[in-house]
């Protein structure tokens, strides 16, 4: 009889916190000892649940995941991304990130983390490193074959062949999406330029625009189009992300942070910051970071 093992699970040494997971149906998937092409660590239902939070560092898995309904953020090199019903993010091996549920909507998703050679070298080939996340790309039907698959087994060797031609096919699409938003207008690349360049200035969206010498309703229209938020959504949460980053790394005071990213004070700044995470910036420096920090 074949000896199998497990891979380690919710106390895996990459996630470093996480919250709200009482809410997941989950499946955990055994492994033989002989290395397969494709081995699946675990895939699930998250239902909807406000404090939803996981954060990893180095993961050593591809995280897959396909948002059902609600809405969520995801946080990876300091960029935080909106994600909506019909979104799928993909991240790779050895990435640090975090995703949480919108507090007010928080989101239901479809998910699988696996590791694989094979998939690597796609996942390369294919042009989707960094990417992250793929918007109004539906992958239900695969991903909910993939979690089919524990009626058959839960173990790896009696089942990776059908989960790698599962994702093989999201792969594809992934692909396809891909090569599609490499054609997106020059206008709303020169608006998503603009915007990361605003990140730690207090200019305002009807300023963007007219350096790009075009109308408020037209950038909005345009980068809407193609990035599935608005130009001020987009914006805002890139400040989040990098205050997040500040805070999490360094001594600056939350005043300092505040003016250094544009906000009109340190009071709208927390506001907001709280509103997108739950916490007061001085919160979240405390639960995060080992830095002590100058005057708040």
């Amino acid at each position: 009889m074949e000896k199998y093992i497990t891979f380690d699970h919710i106390d895996a040494k990459d996630i470093t916190s996480f919250s709200g997971l009482e809410n997941e149906v989950l499946t955990y998937i055994y492994h033989s000892a002989q290395k397969k092409p494709l081995s699946i660590e675990c895939f699930g239902i998250t239902y909807p649940h406000p404090n939803f939070h996981i954060e990893r560092t180095d993961s050593p898995y591809f995280i897959l995941e396909y948002i059902m309904s609600g809405k969520g953020y995801l946080v990876v090199d300091g960029k935080t991304h909106e994600l909506s019903a019909n979104d799928v993010y993909l991240l790779e091996p050895g990435s640090s990130h975090e995703y949480y549920a919108d507090k007010n909507d928080p989101f239901k998703k479809i998910w699988v983390n696996f590791k694989s050679d094979v998939f690597f070298n796609i996942f390369n080939e294919y042009d989707l490193k960094q990417t992250y996340v793929f918007h109004d790309t539906n992958i239900l039907d695969e991903m909910t074959n993939i979690i089919a698959l524990e009626k058959i087994s839960v173990y790896n060797d009696h089942i990776y062949k059908a989960a790698s031609k599962h994702l093989f096919d999201v792969f594809m699409k992934l692909a396809e999406k891909t090569e599609n938003k490499s054609k997106e207008s020059t206008l709303a690349q020169q608006i998503l330029a603009e915007l990361d360049k605003a990140i730690d200035s207090s200019i305002s969206i009807d300023e963007i625009s007219n350096t790009l010498f075009i109308s408020r309703s037209k950038m909005i229209r345009e980068f809407k189009k193609h990035y599935h938020t608005t130009p001020h959504a987009y914006l805002l949460g890139r400040k989040i992300g990098f205050a997040k980053m500040l805070l999490q790394n360094s001594r600056h005071s939350i005043r300092s942070i505040s003016n250094h990213l544009g906000f009109a004070d340190e009071h709208y700044f927390a506001n907001v910051f709280k509103s997108k995470t739950g916490m007061t910036p001085s919160q979240y420096r405390k639960s995060r970071s080992h830095i002590t920090s100058g005057s708040q």
